[in-house]
């Protein structure tokens, strides 16, 4: 039976049905339901690769395309490798926050049930965060620093307000998690453990050192 609508034949990977809906209305690839799903956040949430590259590269739909709550299709990411898609290959913008303020490794990290992707997403914001200069990231977006470890919670409200004493997070930490967020491997169990322990060690060096002044750390 043929799908009903654009936005099920995507989720179902229903190419034949999507073909039809894209020739009837080219557009309808950016369309949106009641709650602003597109085809593309379908096709990304059920980890429909090949449909999800066709819909952006033959068919020229937005790769950061917004729902109403401002989510682009980064944020249902539910694999590393669709997200790896999205941000290598068609351009997903990272840095994209909704309407809540929170990005999509943020949305996912909170939701906590694809720490994978979170960890994928969070090492990419790790090397923009050091990327720029003077406190800045990629093309003077505001630095956002690597997520601390499970079982620590990090109040940077205090740090922020004393940035200039903050020491500087060490080069050679810095390319290390740069080199992890381009591996082919990254989500295997053992990049995913050395990554874990280099964010452990950012935070600790740039935060927790910094002096009980400068920062407000407590166990969950």
């Amino acid at each position: 039976m043929p799908s009903p609508n654009i936005w099920i034949a995507a989720s179902d990977n229903d190419v034949q049905s999507v073909g039809h809906f894209l020739s009837q209305d080219p557009t309808c690839v950016n369309s949106k339901d009641e709650n602003g799903y597109t085809p593309i956040h379908a096709a990304v949430s059920y980890n429909h690769i090949p449909l999800l590259r066709s819909l952006v590269r033959t068919h020229g739909g937005d790769v950061n395309v917004q729902d109403s709550e401002g989510d682009t299709p980064l944020f249902v990411a539910e694999t590393v490798e669709v997200a790896r898609v999205l941000v290598e290959e068609l351009g997903a913008d990272v840095g994209h926050r909704n309407g809540l303020g929170l990005t999509a490794a943020d949305t996912i990290e909170e939701d906590g049930q694809f720490p994978l992707v979170a960890a994928y997403l969070c090492g990419l914001g790790a090397v923009e965060a050091t990327a720029g200069e003077d406190g800045e990231g990629v093309e003077g977006r505001a630095t956002t620093y690597p997520k601390p470890p499970p079982g620590i919670s990090v109040d940077l409200s205090a740090a922020e307000d004393a940035s200039e004493a903050l020491p500087p997070v060490d080069d050679a930490l810095r390319r290390k998690i740069e080199e992890l967020a381009a591996r082919e491997d990254f989500n295997n169990e053992e990049t995913q453990r050395e990554l874990r322990g280099l964010v452990t060690q950012a935070v600790r060096d740039h935060v927790m050192d910094a002096g009980e002044e400068q920062r407000s750390v407590r166990p969950r």
